[in-house]
């Protein structure tokens, strides 16, 4: 009866040790999947991680990159702006065909203020200058002393615009006068679209003027 009891307990701690087996067993399996998917974790984050720092920092490149280009684009918007006000710096050189025909009836007013007679004042053929431009020209005979004369081309000169005397002949009136008769050809420049380009340049034209003249006050500033 008492060894019958005994092995029964053997039998029953038996089970016992089969089952703390197989917990052991899932235990440390499960600790074994834990641990992998921890370190998969760990490097899938540090991967992520690297991957952003990546994006932010060629992000930073291309907004740098961006920056740089906006930049240069100003300058070079600069540098043709400024070209094109220098170009129509020259171009209010030149006259308008209505500009010409107030210089050409103009110089009655200066020839009459110098006490020069005009025996002849006549428009010329003109010449085209390219596409664009062309030279205007006015035909003179003029008869005054050779001091009045110098005195009226002076004022003539002093014009803004582009004039030159092309051609001139001056040879005195006879030879017992003290006057001479100036025979020659005034040659203008004269560009037809200049009120159009220049209304088109206006806003360039008034931000550059007011930039020279900001230089020739800080100019008289330092001076004082």
């Amino acid at each position: 009866m008492a060894l019958f009891s005994k092995n029964k307990t053997k039998a029953i701690e038996d089970e016992s040790i089969r089952d703390k087996s197989k917990f052991v067993v899932v235990g440390f399996t499960f600790m074994i999947v834990s641990f992998f998917a921890l370190v998969g974790g760990e490097i899938f984050t540090s991967i992520k991680l690297s991957e952003q720092k990546r994006l932010i920092s060629g992000s930073g490149d291309i907004e740098k990159k961006s920056n740089e280009i906006v930049l240069n684009m100003a300058k070079v918007g600069k540098e043709v702006n400024k070209a094109d006000y220098e170009y129509a710096k020259e171009i209010m050189k030149f006259m308008s065909p209505n500009e010409f025909q107030s210089v050409t009836n103009s110089i009655s007013g200066i020839a009459s203020q110098f006490n020069v007679q005009i025996n002849s004042l006549n428009e010329g053929k003109s010449e085209q200058l390219g596409k664009e431009y062309a030279l205007y020209f006015i035909e003179y005979q003029f008869l005054s002393t050779f001091e009045n004369l110098t005195f009226m081309k002076n004022k003539i000169a002093e014009s803004d615009f582009k004039i030159n005397i092309i051609e001139e002949n001056v040879r005195r009136e006879n030879p017992k006068s003290n006057k001479v008769i100036a025979e020659g050809k005034i040659g203008v420049y004269v560009f037809p679209d200049k009120k159009n380009f220049l209304e088109k340049k206006a806003k360039i034209i008034e931000q550059f003027e007011k930039e020279e003249q900001s230089k020739e006050e800080n100019k008289e500033d330092n001076k004082s």
